[in-house]
């Protein structure tokens, strides 16, 4: 079998890959330009597939994203040509749960407000500090990730709330809600934390009926895509105070423009995309390609298989 990766493999990663694929012929590229009639499997980051990409390989079998989001890659032409996407789903629950938790208690105990102190050598303790404890938050994508989050949020005695499109039970959660039952949960909750994937359905997902329905003074942490919010009415919720406070790690435009008036307001915590990233998580996505190409091609036994009508 022949894979071709636009993803750099270092020598140990290589090493491991062939451990459980002897049989296996990879072949790096820079720039995924170039026909190959043999490759059976590619592997990429997903921003440098589109449509045409996908007629340089016509008996490609499987794609491997080393991204947990796909809505980057053309989704219908895939389905048309039955080839298998898979993610990475998993390898970023246990970071970007810690990302959400730190985002909670810079809001909460006025992180960015003490650094700015700091930076002035200002000694003074009038911020107010506000606890998670007994808070109410809802998780807006109780999946993986979500359910992460949940179990964490937990143990700092809070109540969980998720919302998904199935509302299907979940033991991380104290209830888990539909979409048709969010604006009552919204509504309940202290934190909104949204880690929805990206797909058409979910494009402004956070607009103004969404925010309408939030408690006045509800803080918002958005660890999911850009395009979920509409930053309009987001930015606006934000001036008036409907939303006291946001942790935002994702935009519309990465990166954030100089004159975005996010960066003025007082009351947002921006973080570059970094949910996802720290030290381990690369050993975490590189384990899920190793165990699904020791799989390979055994589609039954293959993780993480999204659903192309879907997304997800």
């Amino acid at each position: 079998m022949k894979v071709i990766s636009s993803v750099k493999i270092s020598e140990d990663r290589l090493a491991k890959l062939l451990a459980v694929q002897p049989q296996a012929q990879i072949v790096q590229v820079k720039e995924l330009t170039e026909r190959d009639e043999e490759a059976e499997i590619l592997l990429t980051y997903g921003w440098d597939v589109k449509e045409q990409t996908l007629n340089l390989y016509p008996n490609l079998k499987w794609l491997q994203s080393l991204s947990a989001g796909v809505d980057m890659l053309p989704l219908a032409k895939l389905a048309e040509r039955d080839i298998i996407l898979t993610n990475v789903r998993g390898a970023h629950k246990i970071q970007m749960a810690e990302h959400v938790i730190w985002s909670m208690l810079m809001l909460l105990r006025q992180g960015v407000v003490f650094v700015r102190q700091q930076e002035q050598k200002l000694f003074s303790a009038k911020p107010k500090v506000d606890e998670m404890y007994g808070k109410t938050v809802c998780i807006v994508g109780a999946g993986t990730i979500g359910r992460e989050i949940a179990r964490k949020c937990s143990a700092f005695d809070m109540t969980v709330y998720g919302i998904s499109r199935s509302g299907r039970p979940d033991p991380a959660f104290a209830r888990v809600g539909t979409f048709e039952e969010m604006s009552e949960i919204l509504g309940l909750s202290d934190i909104v934390v949204v880690v929805l994937p990206l797909t058409s359905d979910t494009k402004n997902f956070v607009d103004a009926e969404f925010i309408n329905a939030m408690k006045p003074g509800c803080l918002l942490i958005n660890a999911a895509r850009g395009p979920v919010t509409d930053e309009q009415e987001l930015l606006q919720a934000l001036q008036n105070g409907k939303i006291g406070a946001a942790a935002l790690d994702v935009f519309v435009q990465e990166p954030l423009p100089e004159d975005s008036p996010f960066w003025g307001l007082e009351n947002v915590f921006i973080t570059p995309h970094i949910g996802g990233r720290t030290i381990q998580a690369a050993d975490r996505m590189w384990e899920a390609f190793t165990s699904n190409l020791s799989k390979y091609p055994n589609q039954d036994k293959i993780n993480n298989i999204i659903d192309l009508s879907t997304g997800y």
